[in-house]
């Protein structure tokens, strides 16, 4: 007999954490979560056991719960330390403890398994799993996280197969092996690459350092060379910074089609000019972000993508003053080294891979006993190998986010299908909506998006809109 749900969420992690709680808390509504990991809650990014892997948000600023602010700082008070100062960077495996504590308050009911397609019925949908199991749902969200990385360019079929290329870092095998099992002391264990290996990391983000962290807390002490188009590493946050005001203004009821990006960057320069640390200017962007970004035309959208994406990512995106301390003085002593070029081939010899990296000066090749893929998540859906997701572009019901990314969506998160209409009640957030939204792979973003999204699958109306009914409007009034 098939089993018949209200609310279905397919994925574990982050995202379908935080919506399973607030359902729950907030709505007192239950819902079902298919997942094919065994760990609830933690996803890609929390599952990390490495101590060295610390949250890139203080503390203050990772509350779970929209609605309370210093909901995560108080967790730690009760169940870790009472010493922590709501300012410090906490390792994400202790957020992956807070995150399981939400998903156990939330009392959620879920299945292990993995759904390979995504059907719309009369009052719902019809979930059909890789078991061959059956779920009935009326309302169905997509909390699918992050993927692995796009293939890199000349990674060929025997790179593929060679244990020295690692595609997925986040695989728990991917640069590891298991200990001597006649090694009492390190059995279970696992030991890293051989102490004196060198890597190449291909990439310089967050992914990158959290590797190069890895390795050296897992005693690794060769050489590691990182290799991005930009050579350049996040920023550092900075201890103490206060939050302001937003530096741009969002006039209300103003016309979306007059925003103009040479605006916005006039005014930023100018909050700079008046002495705003440029830290504390990113991140008052930070409520409106989403407001500011589809206010643009696709073209502004692309011309910043083009000039400016880089930049903002480097400075956005920061890292702990101790994690940007470690990586310097790595850098000052050379043990660390920071390449710019593209990957062009790699190959494999019995001597290690060989790189091929083109940049403006010419090329360059680089020997590794390990490659690493670094390059962060996939984002162009049509390639990841999920089942699901080509279900679902091939049935119609999805459709790609502006530039291939992510996946279209309405303002509260509704699919917009191939032919531009939100008539059913299937709905994503996190990771996927990065199709439509400028921001919206943090928590920060994230936990908004669950409780707005909470509200909605709460709703009566939010179970089916009229047939052919149009998409929503692509923009958050909030984010």
């Amino acid at each position: 007999m098939d089993r018949r749900y209200e609310i279905v969420i397919i994925g574990g992690g982050a995202s379908a954490t935080l919506l399973a709680h607030v359902l729950k808390r907030q709505h007192g509504r239950n819902c079902l979560i298919i997942d094919p990991n065994a760990n609830p809650a933690l996803g890609v990014a929390y599952g990390t056991r490495c101590i060295g892997h610390l949250l890139n948000v203080p503390a203050c600023g990772m509350s779970g719960l929209a609605d309370e602010p210093d909901h995560f700082v108080q967790w730690l008070h009760r169940h870790i330390d009472p010493g922590i100062a709501p300012d410090a960077f906490i390792p994400r495996a202790i957020y992956g403890l807070y995150l399981q504590h939400l998903f156990d308050e939330s009392g959620v009911a879920s299945i292990q398994g993995k759904v390979v397609a995504c059907d719309a019925v009369a009052r719902g949908f019809r979930l059909v799993l890789a078991s061959g199991e059956i779920v009935m749902a009326q309302q169905v969200v997509l909390a699918l996280g992050n993927f692995p990385p796009a293939m890199l360019r000349g990674a060929t079929p025997e790179v593929m197969r060679d244990p020295r290329y690692h595609q997925n870092v986040w695989d728990s095998e991917a640069g590891y092996r298991t200990a001597a099992a006649e090694d009492v002391a390190t059995k279970g264990r696992l030991t890293p690459f051989a102490p004196e290996a060198t890597l190449l990391m291909i990439g310089s983000g967050l992914t990158a350092i959290d590797m190069v962290m890895k390795a050296r807390l897992a005693g690794h002490a060769g050489p590691i060379h990182l290799l991005s188009g930009h050579a350049s590493l996040p920023k550092s946050h900075k201890s103490g910074q206060k939050s302001v005001a937003p530096v741009i203004s969002v006039e209300k009821g103003a016309d979306q089609e007059g925003a103009r990006l040479s605006r916005y960057v006039r005014e930023f320069h100018a909050a700079l000019r008046q002495g705003l640390d440029w830290r504390s200017a990113i991140d008052s962007l930070r409520p409106i972000t989403n407001i500011l970004w589809v206010a643009l035309s696709q073209t502004e959208q692309a011309r910043f993508n083009r000039h400016l994406r880089r930049q903002w990512d480097v400075a956005r995106h920061r890292i702990a003053p101790q994690i940007a301390a470690f990586l310097h003085d790595a850098l000052q002593e050379g043990t660390l080294e920071l390449h710019a070029g593209r990957v062009t081939h790699i190959e494999t010899q019995p001597e290690g891979l060989i790189v091929t990296a083109s940049h403006a000066g010419g090329k360059t090749r680089f020997r590794a006993d390990h490659v690493l893929n670094c390059t962060g998540p996939d984002l162009d859906y049509t390639r990841v190998g999920s089942a699901l997701l080509e279900q679902l572009f091939a049935s119609g019901l999805a459709s790609q986010g502006n530039r291939g990314a992510g996946l279209d969506t309405g303002n509260d998160g509704r699919l917009i299908n191939a032919n531009g209409e939100s008539p059913h009640a299937l709905y994503t957030l996190g990771p996927a909506r990065l199709g439509t939204l400028f921001e919206s792979i943090a928590i920060p973003e994230i936990r908004q998006q669950a409780y707005d999204l909470a509200t909605r699958l709460a709703s009566p109306s939010a179970i089916q809109t009229p047939k052919g009914a149009s998409a929503s409007p692509r923009h958050e009034s909030r984010s």
